[in-house]
């Protein structure tokens, strides 16, 4: 199993090279995004192998131990002279035992690995809910980082014509040279932030086609498909925190699991106590001529005396273990606890203020472009009038789509630390 995980992502990611030709636009949703990750993801993968293992294991705790048998033959027969004499004049002895575990230890092992297979569930489950929230917050970072392009392909071609006029304009000498290189400084630093917008947006769809397992030889862009309606109904500040409390501390996976480590280390007290009754081995012997009389039957028992090894040791162990496991357990519960009251401040703080501003804000910044451009050629403001409204409009935009990014983000991360969908996309 070990060997067959990192060669499923070897598969993954070092697929077939990419074609050097038109990249794949694909347009998905969250819902779309979700199913294909559920299916093809290999961490998931990898993950159902180990549930598979762990429920094999439970059937083998359960399987009897195979019994034994031991054939005893003499080599050389000194008053016939013959060698492996099979006939009635030499002996053949022929044993079988089977071992019989007592203290009830089968049960006990059939237990212990049935809680590791519920483990190994929670297990699943918890590195589901961590790759949904990085699978979620990479849709949604790709979304409004496209939005923030968006605007600097149109902030950057209204002020390239801008600037193209007012080389004009200089070259009649009508205005100074500082005024033209103010203009081309401020396109450059935004042509600046949108390569670096790209190189975030390039992250993401990598991230994504990991996630995703996309193999295709042909270079994929995604292109989200957001349901802002659903964003905009979603209201993390109505959210009682005991309700989101409650709702954590019964399907958080992480914190199941921490309760089945303690039941497992129960389970396993249990056992460590249950071997320091010994097991007994019950069989049948018959010897042609090896005993007392000729054609012997006999039925053995034997078991060890528990003198010295009671399996004390082990058993103080796992006593130990479990005072550990259990301190384990409330430390997670608390931290589950503390998660939820920072994700549910954080969501209801940005909750206010993304209500307090005002979405006209920016269509009002856009239908002032056009005019405000048009009253710098006309020289009815000054250059750094000018430069500091495109500035103010620049930052204005960002903020918006940030602000509306670490609002979803924000939801993504409810769903995370409750381990449920308070919010579905």
């Amino acid at each position: 199993m070990r060997r067959i995980v990192p060669l499923m992502w070897v598969m993954c990611i070092l697929a077939p090279a990419r074609a050097l030709s038109q990249p794949d636009t694909i347009r998905i949703s969250a819902r779309e995004a979700e199913g294909q990750f559920l299916r093809k993801n290999l961490q998931l993968i990898a993950a159902r192998f180990n549930i598979d293992a762990a429920r094999a294991a439970v059937s083998q705790a359960g399987l009897w131990n195979n019994p034994n048998l031991s054939v005893e033959q003499n080599i050389h027969n000194q008053f016939t002279g013959k060698w492996f004499d099979f006939s009635a004049s030499g002996n053949t002895g022929i044993q079988i035992q089977q071992l019989l575990l007592l203290a009830g230890k089968r049960g006990k092992q059939v237990r212990l690995a049935e809680i590791d297979a519920e483990n190994a569930e929670h297990e699943f489950y918890d590195v589901m809910r961590t790759l949904k929230l990085r699978l979620r917050t990479a849709l949604y970072d790709l979304y409004f980082l496209r939005q923030s392009v968006g605007f600097y392909d149109e902030s950057i071609a209204t002020l390239s014509r801008t600037v193209t006029v007012t080389e004009g304009v200089y070259e009649r000498r009508s205005i100074l040279l500082a005024e033209l290189l103010r203009l081309k400084s401020l396109l450059f630093s935004l042509q600046s932030e949108r390569l670096g917008l790209l190189v975030k947006v390039a992250e993401i769809e990598s991230s994504l086609r990991v996630l995703l397992c996309d193999t295709s030889v042909v270079h994929t862009v995604y292109v989200p498909s957001i349901n802002t309606g659903r964003l905009e109904m979603f209201r993390p500040d109505s959210l009682r925190h005991a309700d989101v409390a409650a709702a954590a501390l019964a399907n958080r996976p992480d914190l199941r699991k921490a309760f089945g480590t303690v039941l497992r280390e129960e389970a396993n007290l249990e056992y460590q106590k249950s071997l320091s009754t010994p097991d007994l081995m019950v069989g049948g012997l018959w010897s042609r001529a090896g005993s007392y009389i000729p054609d012997y039957f006999a039925l053995t028992f034997s078991i060890d005396l528990p003198l010295f090894n009671r399996n004390q040791g082990n058993i103080d162990v796992s006593a130990r273990t479990l005072e550990a496991d259990r301190a384990t357990q409330d430390n997670e519960r608390a931290s589950v606890l503390e998660e939820v009251t920072a994700a549910l401040d954080r969501a209801s703080d940005l909750e206010r203020l993304y209500r307090s501003f005002d979405r006209r804000f920016p269509l009002q910044y856009r239908e002032l472009v056009d005019g405000m451009i048009a009253n710098y050629q006309k020289r009815n403001m000054s250059v750094i009038e000018f430069t500091d409204f495109i500035e103010s409009y620049r930052t204005s935009m960002l903020q918006m789509n940030q602000l509306g990014n670490d609002r979803a983000d924000a939801m993504e991360t409810l769903n995370y630390v409750t381990g449920t969908d308070l919010f579905q996309p």
